[in-house]
């Protein structure tokens, strides 16, 4: 009898020794179960932080293919093109150069001018002319040693053989509120050495706040001087 109570103890003893394992290794499954639900979650979470930050990094005002785009008080602008355009002066008759010639004035010289084409949507109230909107919005500076300087509007210097022309004269008509029009203006003198910018202008009383503008055109140096240094090596040459 005493024998059997020693055989049943042990039996039981060993039962819940079992048990307390096999309920050991499932709550180290669980656990690990939760740990990868959780990692898995995380992963997600960062996955969808970062499609976010794309997206949020695509809206950053520029259009895709490169075009210089801004919201003005007057209208939005989409710059499609800048170039560059040398005025040649404006003949006078002879007897007058020689006027001029023997007081000792200089003769007119070429102008640099930095042309801008854009689609310009006016967006006011009333009827304006696209080049009247972009010098309210924005003005083509040039930034030099101790401060900058602001460029004259010369769209109405260009030739009438301006290869576009009719894209120039379009900058002087009226644009009903709401339409789009493309126009071309013509900024200058141009120093081509120095660094020549897009900027918009500040409003103070906008009712809005207008996002600023500070493009950097890019620009080519003037071959005026190279040219007058070979007409010179040419002379010399033929003198020789």
């Amino acid at each position: 009898m005493t024998l059997r109570k020693y055989l049943l103890a042990g039996g039981l003893s060993t039962v819940l020794v079992l048990g307390a394992c096999g309920g050991d290794g499932g709550s180290e499954e669980e656990t690990s179960e939760e740990e990868t639900a959780q990692e898995g979650a995380e992963d997600t979470g960062e996955e969808t932080t970062t499609e976010e930050e794309t997206s949020e990094g695509s809206d950053s005002g520029s259009s895709e293919d490169g075009e210089v785009t801004h919201s003005g008080e007057y209208g939005d602008y989409t710059v499609t093109e800048f170039s560059q355009y040398t005025i040649e002066p404006e003949e006078v008759e002879e007897e007058t150069s020689e006027e001029e010639t023997e007081e000792g004035a200089e003769a007119p010289q070429p102008t640099e001018v930095v042309t801008i084409e854009f689609e310009f949507t006016n967006n006011s109230d009333v009827a304006t002319a696209p080049q009247e909107a972009f010098g309210l919005d924005l003005a083509v500076r040039q930034i030099m040693e101790g401060g900058e300087t602001t460029l004259e509007n010369l769209t109405m210097d260009l030739p009438e053989d301006y290869e576009k022309s009719e894209e120039a004269a379009a900058a002087g008509e009226m644009i009903e509120p709401g339409e789009t029009a493309t126009a071309v203006v013509a900024y200058g003198p141009v120093d081509t050495e120095l660094e020549t910018v897009l900027q918009s202008r500040d409003n103070p009383m906008a009712e809005e706040e207008i996002e600023p503008l500070d493009y950097t055109i890019e620009l080519e140096e003037s071959g005026s001087s190279e040219e007058e240094t070979t007409e010179e090596e040419t002379e010399e040459d033929s003198e020789a």
